[in-house]
């Protein structure tokens, strides 16, 4: 149900004991959502999309996509510190899934909160105490209904975009040197092909060029014709890709800082990403390259790598970080399950944390050993919703100890 007021929110909690599941813009793979006996979509509250704004600082609508706040912000001459790939999302769903972009020295989005205003499963809209921050920031909509967001922001800025095709191992091999060099930086391995693509994002005082074409979409395409062309021979796809990358070229272009960080995706996949500590990323990503040319040779989709700075959220994946973040993808169409199950274990192994928005295969013992802060959520939640009314029935295996 689409809500438009505080009023019939309160309303609907005021009745029955159903389960009420608050929705942003349904970007998780995991079921965050399925369960509730009323899905709330929030994008119809009266809210403008920004309420308050002073130097550093802002308070907007917490249920507002991301690219619209970020077009908000950038006509008062502010902007997000860092953002993700995706800006579809609501700043709500994306701050309660530690949603992350890419940077050693910039925290995930969540970080940014520094106070809320939530309406909670007793019907009480509250001001986010400071104290209950740290629990709040990453909290998979279990916590309430957050209404208003307040963050930190800056100065409107620039990006530079530079895209490049290298080798398997010199991405490997340079990507904390890069790390250390750029604001912004990530990388995308190609099965099958020994390259990848690197993309670094530098703040300039270069006025926004033209972008150059969005080559993602055609790029997805030629790889999934190439895996679909290895049946023949294995030969083919190396070449068919060897070509596909040898007309990616490079890229160098200027934008806002919001425009020049996200994407479009519209091919449909699966993804799981788990977040390492830096030191163990280079080994893992070599044991998946040796899975995918052993075990799961129908694996096409880029692997992509980014870093991201710690913070001290009690659920985010990144609590005492600095964490190096893998994320695995399979088309849609395809089955997942087994390869997603050979990367997990890795994972695991080498210390990682999944994304909340992404698919896992942790239960709740598994996710004690990773958030030692997990015990203080629960007390929150049971203060803040002591009747269960925003806790599914897939949340409860994890969050019903």
């Amino acid at each position: 149900m689409a809500a438009s007021s505080i009023a019939e929110l309160q309303a609907l909690l005021s009745r029955g004991k159903e389960v009420l599941r608050p929705v942003g813009a349904g970007h998780s793979f995991t079921p965050l959502v399925t369960g509730g006996a009323h899905i709330l979509r929030l994008d119809q509250l009266d809210t403008p999309l920004v309420l308050d704004l002073c130097e550093g600082r802002a308070r907007v609508n917490a249920n507002a996509p991301l690219h619209q706040l970020s077009e908000a912000l950038g006509q008062e001459g502010q902007a997000f510190r860092n953002l993700g790939d995706i800006n579809v999302q609501s700043l709500a769903g994306a701050m309660s899934t530690a949603t992350h972009g890419t940077g050693r020295t910039l925290p995930c989005i969540s970080a940014e909160m520094t106070g809320a205003k939530l309406l909670n499963g007793n019907g009480e809209v509250i001001e986010v105490s400071t104290e209950d921050l740290p629990g709040v920031q990453v909290s998979l909509g279990l916590l309430g209904v957050l209404l208003e967001i307040e963050l930190n922001t800056v100065p409107a800025f620039n990006l530079r975009r530079r895209v490049g095709v290298r080798s398997f191992d010199q991405l490997l091999e340079s990507m904390h040197e890069k790390w250390l060099a750029h604001r912004c930086y990530e990388f995308f391995l190609l099965p099958h092909s020994g390259k990848g693509i690197g993309i670094s994002h530098d703040i300039t005082e270069a006025l926004p060029d033209k972008p150059p074409l969005d080559l993602d979409a055609l790029g997805l395409g030629v790889m999934k014709l190439a895996s679909k062309l290895r049946r023949f021979h294995p030969g083919i796809q190396k070449r068919l890709l060897s070509l596909m990358l040898k007309l990616q070229g490079e890229e160098d272009f200027t934008g806002e800082s919001w425009r020049v960080l996200s994407s479009t995706r519209a091919m449909r996949f699966n993804e799981m990403e788990y977040h390492l500590p830096p030191e163990n990323a280079a080994g893992v990503l070599k044991e998946i390259a040796q899975l995918i040319e052993t075990r799961h040779s129908d694996v096409w989709f880029p692997i992509e790598v980014r870093q991201t700075a710690g913070d001290s959220a009690w659920l985010s994946p990144f609590q005492h970080g600095p964490r190096v973040s893998i994320a695995v993808h399979m088309h849609a169409a395809q089955q997942y399950e087994g390869f997603f199950r050979d990367c997990e274990a890795l994972f695991r192994t080498a210390g990682g944390r999944p994304h909340w928005g992404k698919l896992h295969g942790l239960t709740r013992k598994d996710l004690e050993e990773l958030y030692p802060d997990l015990g203080r959520f629960d007390a929150l939640r049971a203060r803040m919703d002591p009747k269960d009314r925003f806790l599914s029935p897939e949340l409860a295996r994890i969050f019903h100890p």
